[in-house]
């Protein structure tokens, strides 16, 4: 007698297959949507720390600049947006950039919100 099709086992193994490799597959685009959201924010902070040091060197600026190299000093993104020197796009909430200098260097930070 000549037998057409699956047996049960077959199947099984079959879905039970392609249920690991699904498993696998969603894993891996979680992870890939985590980094790019991660990479995302690591871009916007390094922009908005960089419209930060340049704000500063302004000419108008000059007396905060000395301020923030000798002691620190926070500037809002609220008014680096103001000085035209951050899109509003870039900014999804407001952010405080601490400006201070290190070892002959002046560094630019942004916050953050979770240390403060």
């Amino acid at each position: 007698m000549n037998k057409k099709g699956f047996t049960l086992i077959e199947l099984l193994s079959t879905i039970a297959i392609m249920g690991l490799i699904a498993t696998m597959t969603s894993i891996n685009v979680i992870n890939i949507l985590q980094n790019k959201k991660e990479i995302n924010t690591q871009n916007k902070n390094s922009l908005i720390s960089t419209a930060a040091c340049v704000y500063i060197e302004l000419e108008k600026n000059a007396s905060l600049k000395e301020t923030c190299l000798t002691s620190s000093c926070n500037i809002s993104t609220d008014i680096l947006i103001e000085e035209g020197l951050l899109a509003e796009d870039v900014v999804t909430e407001p952010k405080i950039v601490q400006i201070y200098k290190e070892n002959n260097h002046k560094i630019c930070v942004v916050k953050d919100d979770k240390n403060g």
